[in-house]
């Protein structure tokens, strides 16, 4: 069982929007590594994000030789717990310099002629991971990025998503992560609803899971119930439906503080509900007793509520017509039952 965290054990990193919804078919270490990458350029990105050059950092003054290289140092502990997954990790390392990006740049004219009348477009083919070292006994790694892709991880011109970087470690599910970056993007909207072949789309899943039903049980219900142990947000999963055909996927984005929240509001509300009821139906101790079980689930408040309007409307027009409720808790305990269940 996960212990529960508190937000502020939460180490939040900012993301490119375009890394977000790149389509990246990574493992679940290979993106352990590219957030650890991202979360070492984090000073870089806020710079941006306040308006300064690229030309101004330092990290491409300081870059190496003709090439320019951009050569970030980490512990190997910053990627792994123990060093029983070292083969993996150098394996993972291996996959990364072997996966290519293709970067479109385009190149303005130096002069004016009628050969070049318009922008020209340079086509960089790059390595996401140009170089890596590993120090055996000192037990750190430099890696070396080509800056065409330093460059695209710090792009911050659409947006940047805001994401815990513990998560991306604490899960084993490379569709969780994916996911978690998802949600994390649209957490102030509180909804993410896609159709399934965009879903299916950003997650690389191609031809996998063809089943709706399958798709859903195996990829999305197990990231949900993740997501719900260890994020610092998370969701509650609902479909789109035209007739009996689903075509959308939506997630309910709640987070922990929201959480908090609601939890705060439902408990102002129940004490609320039983001043209600203590006051305009009668109710004494023993009548709460009969009902404690239904009062002490949270989500049952507000239909509560609802229901105690309806019965305080009959009760008047029963009254005004000349039927009074002759045992008003007994009638209203009854009642509840009915529409919530027996306690037990």
């Amino acid at each position: 069982m996960v212990k529960e965290q508190t937000i502020e054990s939460y180490s939040l990193i900012r993301q490119p929007y375009r890394i977000t919804m790149a389509r990246w078919d990574f493992s679940v270490l290979q993106k352990r590594i590219l957030t650890k990458i991202i979360a070492k350029l984090q000073r870089e990105i806020s710079l941006l994000q306040q308006g300064a050059e690229l030309e101004q950092l330092e990290l491409f003054k300081n870059s190496c030789g003709n090439s320019g290289a951009i050569e970030l140092k980490f512990l190997l502990s910053e990627f792994m717990r123990d060093g029983s997954n070292y083969a993996q990790f150098k394996r993972a390392i291996s996959q990364l310099r072997a996966f290519n990006i293709d970067i479109l740049k385009i190149v303005l004219p130096a002069v004016k002629s009628k050969k070049a009348k318009k922008p020209e477009e340079e086509l960089i083919l790059t390595g996401l991971i140009e170089r890596a070292v590993i120090t055996k006994y000192a037990r750190d790694i430099t890696i070396s990025l080509h800056k065409a892709a330093a460059l695209e991880l710090l792009k911050v011109d659409n947006g940047l998503t805001v994401f815990a970087e513990n998560v991306m470690y604490q899960t084993n599910n490379k569709y969780t992560q994916k996911i978690y970056e998802l949600i994390c993007q649209w957490k102030d909207i509180g909804v993410l609803s896609l159709s399934i072949e965009k879903f299916r789309e950003l997650l690389v899943l191609e031809k996998k899971y063809p089943k709706t039903k399958a798709l859903i049980n195996k990829i999305i219900r197990s990231s949900e119930k993740e997501l719900k142990a260890i994020g610092d947000v998370f969701f509650d999963f609902g479909v789109t439906k035209r007739g009996n055909v689903i075509t959308h996927f939506n997630f309910i984005i709640k987070t922990k503080a929201s959480l908090k929240a609601e939890s705060e509001h439902l408990i102002i509300v129940r004490e609320d509900t039983i001043n209600l009821l203590r006051q305009h139906f009668g109710f004494k101790t023993h009548h709460f007793d009969e009902i404690k079980e239904i009062l002490s689930v949270p989500t049952n408040i507000p239909g509560i509520r609802s229901k105690l309007t309806e019965l305080a409307l009959l009760s008047a027009d029963r009254k005004q017509h000349n039927q009074p409720i002759n045992n008003l808790p007994a009638w209203t305990i009854a009642s509840i039952k009915n529409e919530f269940g027996k306690p037990g």
